[in-house]
């Protein structure tokens, strides 16, 4: 196992660094739909690593191309070969296109639940069962990628949307705490035996479901019958905005790499 972990891991450079050199995203398009980011803050991330010479850009076939300098690739390549692999992010495309027709269902989610609900805020507040009925159906809604940290994750309707999304190709991913009893562990390997990446770390106490690296929500609730059922009054923050998506996706990716996080 590698001794230390490479230059810029653990941020969205080394996310583009590992889009380009692990994952073999090449192109503008290719780079994007890796990793997610939003046009603007891609823009940011690749010029601030052309300043430090990072990366260059190469010309493929008429097309315009992007490579890793050769002792950060080494890096990479030698850190993601030795057993590395169950501490990177899962390689997801997630297309812009994808992402912006998150926002046109959600219009029509309000309207069908006669919300009123101003999207170009950017922000919105839901509780109670609106909570639970958007993240349950926003999770199914999915194209791409489901991110779910959570302490605990049971059988109940909302955590088996989780199993609906991955049934449709989506990429899904746990972070959650260790199961209490027996029948948790069994949920959990059920869960595990469908292809829903999970991860355990003990620290975890955050709720959040991040649909498509676009979406995210940040709430009281549990993947439980208590707090999904109804039983106790759970409340969230829901937002759109690129740049405070981006940043709970990266704490969540770094949260994977953290060495206490241990994948099932």
């Amino acid at each position: 196992m590698a001794e230390e972990a490479p230059k810029y891991l653990g941020s969205w450079k080394g996310r583009v660094i590992k889009a380009i050199a692990i994952d073999g995203a090449y192109t503008w398009n290719e780079i994007r739909d890796s990793t997610g980011l939003s046009t603007d803050k891609l823009k940011l991330v690749l010029r601030e690593m052309f300043n430090v010479d990072a990366i260059r850009k190469i010309k493929v076939n008429e097309q315009t191309e992007y490579r890793v300098d050769k002792a950060l690739y080494n890096e990479y390549k030698t850190y993601f070969e030795q057993e590395q692999e169950e501490k990177s992010a899962p390689v997801v495309r997630i297309s812009e296109e994808v992402q912006k027709d998150l926002a046109k269902w959600i219009d029509q989610w309000k309207d069908l639940k006669k919300l009123k609900i101003d999207l170009n805020r950017r922000h919105f507040f839901l509780e109670g069962r609106f909570l639970d009925e958007f993240s349950k159906d926003v999770i199914v809604n999915a194209k791409a990628e489901v991110l779910v940290t959570n302490p605990w994750i049971r059988k109940c309707n909302l955590s088996e949307t989780l199993r609906e999304a991955k049934e449709k190709g989506v990429t899904v991913t746990v972070i959650m705490r260790k199961p209490d009893n027996g029948e948790d562990k069994g949920y959990h390997t059920l869960l595990k035996d469908e292809e829903i990446r999970l991860y355990n770390n003990e620290s975890v106490h955050a709720k959040i479901i991040v649909i498509d690296r676009a979406l995210a929500i940040i709430s009281s609730m549990n993947f439980i019958v208590q707090s999904s059922g109804g039983q106790s009054w759970e409340a969230g923050l829901v937002t759109l905005d690129h740049n405070v998506v981006e940043e709970v996706v990266n704490s969540i990716l770094k949260l994977i790499e953290k060495k206490e996080s241990t994948e099932i």
